[in-house]
């Protein structure tokens, strides 16, 4: 008797388990039930300037689960080449389709720590979620792709003012940019023989100066007289301290042009490297024109001819309306964006 109960429960067993291995065939393994990826373009380099514009459109068919289904989601999954989807970046899509913008797909690829301005390989993948426990995966598709550096947010609401500086004591002010150090800023600028503070928010309620000239900064201390030159400044607020180097040996990018403070003449509004072969700016300009260029000096300069974003060695001037901007130029991809700040 006790042999008949036991054939009994184990036959039930295998029938239960061959049921509930039948229905995860039809969900996963039915001949027409892995969607197939396609791509817009099998090679995507990204660029900053183009970080609104469309750059891959991920595309795929719609499985024949074998039964009645309503898929919950879909997911795009992308990982890198010798990944195992494991800790793939991720992201949500309507059926059968999957528009990523640069600066979307570039998100994906920065988090996935994929070196900036390098050409690198990526797989993607499709996830048809059907419910919390089950999801239908397609092949891995292969993309190759150059990310752009991600930048983070350096600006400040701190900056130099002064008769030393190109706005004088009226300002806006040389903006002063963040470091890797929390309350630690820096620049670099032209100064002119005169004198500077620093200030937040372009405004006089809380302002620095260096009363005793000993390298602290007092609170509404006194002006502090520089000489005509190239400088790199920083302004440690931890210890209420400041530094001014000379950096007249140094690379330094400029805005010129009759829209710029200075004008054609110069000197020119600096430009503050934010790593990767990227400079950036903030600065209120005038109606006219601007062109970058190198060191003060005609010598390497950029426009831009076609009015295309791109920068043309020695190209035409750039053509701006009255503003305050944030200005961005990427050397490696030669282009550059002025915003709207």
């Amino acid at each position: 008797m006790k042999n008949i109960i036991y054939k009994s429960i184990l036959s039930l067993f295998i029938t239960t388990l061959f049921v509930s291995c039948d229905d995860n065939e039809l969900t996963e393994l039915n001949s027409n039930g892995i969607p197939e990826i396609s791509l817009s373009d099998n090679t995507v380099i990204l660029t900053e300037a183009n970080a609104d514009q469309d750059a891959l459109t991920i595309t795929w068919t719609e499985p024949d689960y074998g039964f009645d289904a309503a898929p919950e989601a879909y997911k795009i999954l992308i990982d890198t080449v010798d990944g195992d989807f494991t800790s793939p970046q991720s992201a949500t899509a309507s059926m059968s389709l999957k528009t990523f913008t640069a600066q979307q797909l570039n998100t994906l690829l920065t988090d996935l720590e994929l070196p900036p301005n390098e050409e690198s390989q990526v797989q993607i993948k499709v996830e048809v979620v059907l419910s919390s426990i089950n999801s239908i995966f397609s092949e891995a598709v292969n993309l190759t792709v150059t990310p752009y550096p991600a930048l983070s947010d350096i600006s400040s609401p701190w900056g130099i003012v002064g008769s030393a500086t190109p706005n004088s004591w009226d300002g806006p002010d040389v903006p002063f940019y963040k470091t890797e150090n929390d309350n630690v800023f820096a620049a670099y600028v032209y100064l002119l023989d005169g004198e500077i503070k620093f200030r937040e928010n372009n405004d006089w309620a809380v302002n620095y100066g260096d009363t005793g000239v000993d390298g602290t900064l007092e609170g509404g201390g006194d002006n502090i007289a520089v000489t005509a030159g190239t400088y790199y400044i920083t302004m440690n607020l931890n210890t209420l301290t400041y530094t001014m180097t000379d950096a007249s040996s140094e690379d330094i990018w400029g805005l010129v042009g009759s829209s710029t403070p200075n004008g054609w003449d110069g000197t020119d509004w600096p430009l503050y490297p934010a790593g990767n072969d990227i400079y950036i700016t903030y600065v209120t300009l005038l109606d006219g024109e601007l062109k970058f260029r190198l060191n003060n000096d005609w010598g390497v300069n950029y426009g831009d001819t076609g009015v295309d974003g791109t920068l043309d060695s020695g190209g035409d001037n750039i053509v701006v309306t009255a503003g305050s901007y944030k200005i961005t130029m990427d050397l490696f991809n030669q282009t550059y964006t002025i915003e709207l700040n």
